[in-house]
């Protein structure tokens, strides 16, 4: 498939750079929902990418660049992939925040950064003895 902006190839029909980008919910709204209602209105990875965005500081965990005040799930990328580790979908130990510069180049080359390739090291070694 190609990407409908540029041309390359595709996984969707955008590709990394141009897919669509959302930013997550604002946290004084998570806490003014009740439960029930915000469960309709964020997904459960929006949730847990939140959380994340409470704990840590808001800069690239590579570079120390400014990420900025509002969270986008660009910022957040999955260092052992989802599909392949379902089990670690979840576990804030296989996020890293980067800019988007970053997330590009690590989609395009996951052996990119050394930080991403020693975490990746000791993730995999955590989810091996499980």
């Amino acid at each position: 498939m190609k990407c409908k902006t540029c041309g390359k190839n595709a996984d969707s029909e955008y590709c990394f750079v141009h897919k669509p980008r959302k930013p997550l919910a604002k946290t004084k709204m998570m806490s003014s929902l009740p439960p029930k209602k915000l469960d309709n209105q964020m997904s459960e990875m929006n949730l847990f990418f939140l959380q994340i965005w409470t704990k840590r500081k808001h800069y690239s965990e590579i570079s120390g660049d400014y990420l900025g005040k509002e969270p986008l799930t660009i910022f957040f990328h999955h260092i052992l992939p989802k599909e392949k580790f379902p089990q670690a979908k979840f576990d804030e130990d296989n996020i890293i925040l980067l800019t988007f510069d970053e997330h590009n180049n690590v989609e395009g080359d996951i052996y990119k950064y050394e930080e991403v390739n020693e975490r990746r090291k000791h993730l995999k070694l955590k989810y091996e003895r499980n």
